[in-house]
C-alpha cells in the first residue's frame, strides 16, 4: 500500500514536467517557425527586387538569431548595394573582429570590408583591407590582388599596379602580357609629359618585352623614331601594325603616309594608301587612305577608290566621304552641302566603338574600356548601329 500511494504522488509531478516540456517544445517550435516564416518573406522580397523590405526582414531574423554569420553577410551586401556603406562597414568589421570564425569567414568579412570601402570611394581604406586579405591564404587571395590592381589603375599609380599584376601571374599561374604592357605604355605616357625622355624610352621596351605584338606600344615606339629623325625605322614599325592586326592599321595610315611624304617617298606613300584602300579592311581605313590620296593625287583618284570600295560596302563613312570629295570639286553645291550635314548628322548618332566584352560603346577609341577595365576590348572600327537613328 506503502508504494502505491508514493506511486499515486508521483503522478502530479510527472503531469507537470510533461506539461513543461510541451510548453517547452512548442516555443522552441514556434521560435524555429518564426524565424523560417521571416527568411522565406525575406527572399520572396529579394526575388520581388524589393531590397529596403528585404533588408528590414533580414534585420528581425538577426534579432531573433544574432550568432548566424551568413544571415550577417547577407545584411551586409544588402547595406552597400542600398547604399548605406556605414553600417555594411560595422557589420562586415564585426565579423572581421569575431575571434570565433574561422581563417577562411574572417577573410571573407575582410574582403567585404573592402568592397565596402571602395563602393564608398574611400580608396585608402580599401586598399588596405585588400592588402591584408592578399596577404592571407585563403579563397580571397585572388580576388583581393585583382581588386589592388583595379585600384592603382584608377590612382594611375602604374609600377604598384605593375607590381601586383606580376604577384597575380605567380600566384594564379597565368600570364598578363597585355594588360602589363599596356601598364608600361601608361607608365611612358606619363614620363613623356615630365619630359624624362630616357626614362619613357626605358619604359617602352619593356612594354615591348611584355607583349611584343602590343599594337599601342609599336605605334609609340614609331612616334619615338620618327621624333629622333629616323623616319624609315619608324615606317616600318608602323607597318607591323598592320600585319599583326589588319583592323589596326587604321591608327596608322595617316603616320606612315605623313612621315613618307616627309621622307620624299611620295611615290612609296602613294603606293602604300592605294594599298590600304585595295583592300579595304574597314570604312575607317579606306576613309583614312582616301583622304590622303586626295591630299596628294586630287580628288579624282581619290573618288575612284572610294567608288570601287562603297560598290563592295555600303556605309555611311564611306558616303561622307564621297559627298565631301564632290563638294570639294563643287563648293556652292547647297544640295551637297546639306547632304554632307545630314550624313554627319547620322554618323554622330549612329556610329561609335563598341567593347567586344561588355558592350559598352563610345565615339571615341579607347585602349581600355571605361566600363569593364578591360584592355584592348575596343576594335579601331567604328560599327553603325541604325537603331541609334
Amino acid at each position: 500500500m506503502e508504494f502505491e500511494l508514493w506511486y499515486l504522488l508521483l503522478v502530479p509531478v510527472l503531469f507537470g514536467a510533461g506539461w513543461f516540456s510541451r510548453s517547452f517544445d512548442i516555443k522552441e517550435k514556434k521560435s524555429v517557425a518564426d524565424e523560417t516564416q521571416t527568411l522565406y518573406k525575406g527572399l520572396d522580397l529579394l526575388l520581388d527586387n524589393k531590397k529596403d523590405q528585404a533588408l528590414n526582414s533580414l534585420v528581425n531574423l538577426a534579432k531573433i538569431d544574432p550568432d548566424t554569420v551568413e544571415l550577417h553577410f547577407a545584411l551586409g551586401t544588402l547595406y552597400r548595394k542600398r547604399g548605406d556603406y556605414d553600417r555594411a562597414v560595422k557589420i562586415h568589421n564585426h565579423l572581421y573582429n569575431r575571434a570565433d570564425l574561422s581563417k577562411k569567414e574572417r577573410a571573407r568579412a575582410l574582403f567585404s570590408l573592402g568592397q565596402d570601402y571602395l563602393k564608398a570611394g574611400l580608396w585608402d581604406r580599401a586598399e588596405d583591407s585588400f592588402r591584408k586579405t592578399a596577404d592571407l591564404e585563403s579563397d580571397y587571395k585572388v580576388r583581393a590582388i585583382k581588386e589592388l590592381v583595379n585600384i592603382y589603375e584608377s590612382e594611375k599609380e602604374w609600377l604598384k599596379a605593375i607590381d601586383e599584376a606580376h604577384i597575380l601571374e605567380k600566384v594564379t599561374g597565368e600570364t598578363y602580357p597585355s594588360r602589363i604592357s599596356h601598364l608600361y605604355c601608361e607608365l611612358t605616357l606619363q614620363c613623356m609629359f615630365f619630359k624624362k625622355f630616357d626614362e619613357a624610352a626605358h619604359y617602352l621596351q619593356q612594354a615591348i618585352h611584355s607583349d611584343p605584338n602590343n599594337k599601342r606600344a609599336l605605334i609609340m615606339q614609331g612616334t619615338m623614331l620618327q621624333k629622333q629623325g629616323k623616319l624609315d625605322e619608324a615606317v616600318e614599325v608602323w607597318k607591323q601594325v598592320g600585319k599583326i592586326s589588319p583592323e589596326y592599321e587604321t591608327l596608322v595610315v595617316a603616320s606612315v603616309a605623313d612621315t613618307l611624304l616627309k621622307a620624299g617617298k611620295e611615290a612609296d606613300a602613294v603606293r602604300y594608301l592605294e594599298s590600304v584602300a585595295e583592300k579595304g579592311i574597314n570604312s575607317d581605313s579606306v576613309d583614312a587612305a582616301v583622304d590622303w590620296i586626295c591630299k596628294i593625287e586630287g580628288p579624282e583618284n581619290a573618288l575612284e577608290f572610294l567608288r570601287r570600295y562603297l560598290s563592295q560596302k555600303k556605309s555611311l563613312i564611306g558616303f561622307k566621304r564621297l559627298t565631301d570629295l564632290r563638294l570639294a570639286q563643287d563648293p556652292d553645291n547647297k544640295e551637297l552641302k546639306e547632304l554632307s550635314d545630314f550624313l554627319k548628322n547620322q554618323i554622330d548618332k549612329t556610329v561609335r566603338y563598341k567593347c567586344n566584352k561588355c558592350g559598352f560603346v563610345t565615339k571615341s577609341f579607347q585602349w581600355q574600356c571605361p566600363g569593364c577595365r578591360n584592355w584592348d576590348s575596343f576594335a579601331p572600327v567604328r560599327s553603325e548601329d541604325p537603331s541609334r537613328i
